[in-house]
C-alpha cells in the first residue's frame, strides 16, 4: 500500500513493505551496495535508517602546493563502507568547507556522490545567508546527497526567529532530509531546546540533529524531551562523548575519529543491548579520542593518523588551519604505540 503525503516543499512517497513503513522523495532514485544486505536498506526512513555511525570526510590537499586532492576520496569512502558505517559527510567543518571556493566545493562533492556505492551522504551547506545555503542545498540535492547539514548563520546578537527563518528557506529548496547543527562555538548562535523543537515540528524536513553544543549528554535529554522520536540526534566533537550520549538516546553521531570501526563497533554493542561492551571498547580507546580531539590542531592530527592509515596521502591542512609541531608528532607515536590498534575483531 503507497501514501502520497504533500508537504510544505516536497512530496514523500510512504510504502509498507514486509520490513515496516519506509520513505523516500518522490521520483529519485538512490543506488545500494548490493553486495551487503545491510546496506540494502532504504537510506532514509521514518524508522531511523540514518541512526549509526556517519564517517566525516577530510578534504585531500597536495603536500606541494595546498591544492584540492580529490583522489584520495575513494579510498576514505572505501575505508567507511569497510568499518560499517552508515554513511558518510562532507563539506563540514572537518572537511573545512569555510576554506573552499565554490569550485573546490563543487569537486569534492562530485567526487564524493559519484564514488559513494551504498553509502548515505550528507552535504555541509552551512553559508552566511539563507540564499546561498540554499542553492548549496539544491547543488547537493542534484548531486545526488542523502541529506544535507547546516548549522545556522553568525548574527550579532540573539534572534531565534531569523535562525527559524534560515532553515525555512533551506526547507523551501530540497526535498531531501535536513541535519540541524548546533555548533555555538562556530556559530556563535545557541539554539535553545526550544527552538529545535520549532524546527523539527514545523519543518518536515527537519528530522536530525547534530548536536555539538557541551556538556552534550544533558542537551540530548532536554531536546528529546521536547521532540520525542520525531528528531534522531548525532553527537560529534570527535565522538568523545558517544556512550554517554548514547545513554542519553542519541542514535549515532557524525564525527571523523581516524578509526571509525571503534565507534561502529560501539554502536552496535550499544544498540544490541551490550551496554557493558560498548562502555569497556569506549574507555579503552579514550586516550586517542581525546588527544586527537584538541582544538586547533585536532584535524591535522587527524589527517596524520589517516595517512598513516593509508586514507590519505598527504596530512597537509589548509592554512591557516594549524599543523602539528614535531612533539606533538612524537606524543602521537607514544599513543599509538600503547594501544592495541587492531580493528579487525570488533
Amino acid at each position: 500500500m503507497n501514501f502520497l503525503l504533500k508537504g510544505k516543499a516536497a512530496y514523500w512517497i510512504f510504502s509498507r513493505q514486509e520490513t515496516g513503513l519506509r520513505w523516500r522523495p518522490d521520483s529519485r532514485t538512490i543506488a545500494h551496495d548490493k553486495t551487503d544486505p545491510e546496506r540494502n536498506a532504504p537510506l532514509t526512513s521514518i524508522d531511523g535508517s540514518l541512526d549509526g555511525i556517519h564517517f566525516m570526510l577530510p578534504t585531500p590537499f597536495s603536500q606541494e602546493g595546498g591544492e584540492v586532492d580529490t583522489k584520495p576520496l575513494p579510498r576514505l569512502l572505501d575505508a567507511a563502507a569497510a568499518a560499517g558505517c552508515r554513511g558518510v559527510v562532507c563539506l563540514g567543518v572537518m572537511g573545512e568547507a569555510h576554506r573552499l571556493t565554490d569550485a573546490e566545493r563543487s569537486r569534492v562533492l562530485e567526487a564524493t556522490t559519484g564514488a559513494v556505492g551504498g553509502l548515505t551522504v550528507t552535504v555541509g551547506v552551512s553559508a552566511e545567508s539563507e540564499q546561498v545555503a540554499a542553492q548549496r542545498a539544491e547543488e547537493a540535492e542534484r548531486a545526488g546527497a542523502t541529506a544535507i547539514m547546516a548549522s545556522p548563520a553568525r548574527l550579532a546578537r540573539p534572534n531565534p526567529q531569523s535562525t527559524f527563518s534560515y532553515y525555512a528557506a533551506i526547507q523551501e529548496a530540497i526535498d531531501i532530509p535536513i541535519v540541524v547543527q548546533d555548533l555555538p562555538e562556530q556559530t556563535g548562535v545557541h539554539m535553545d531546546p526550544a527552538l529545535i523543537a520549532r524546527i523539527n515540528s514545523e519543518l518536515p524536513g527537519a528530522r536530525y540533529l547534530k548536536l555539538e553544543d557541551p556538556p552534550t549528554p544533558p542537551k540530548v535529554t532536554r531536546v528529546l524531551a521536547m521532540t520525542g522520536d520525531r528528531m534522531g540526534i548525532f553527537g560529534g566533537m570527535g565522538g568523545g562523548f558517544l556512550f554517554e550520549e548514547l545513554q542519553r538516546g542519541a542514535v549515532g553521531t557524525m564525527t571523523g575519529f581516524a578509526y571509525p570501526e571503534v565507534l561502529v563497533a560501539v554502536h552496535r554493542k550499544h544498540v544490541s543491548g551490550d551496554v557493558e561492551g560498548a562502555r569497556s571498547l569506549f574507555y579503552q580507546w579514550l586516550p586517542l579520542i581525546r588527544y586527537e580531539n584538541q582544538q586547533g590542531i585536532g584535524l591535522s592530527i587527524r589527517k596524520h593518523i589517516m595517512t598513516r592509515r593509508g586514507f590519505l596521502d598527504s596530512p597537509a591542512v589548509r592554512r591557516p588551519t594549524p599543523t602539528i609541531d614535531d612533539a606533538t608528532k612524537a606524543e602521537l607515536d607514544d599513543i599509538l604505540g600503547a594501544l592495541d590498534l587492531d580493528v579487525s575483531d570488533l
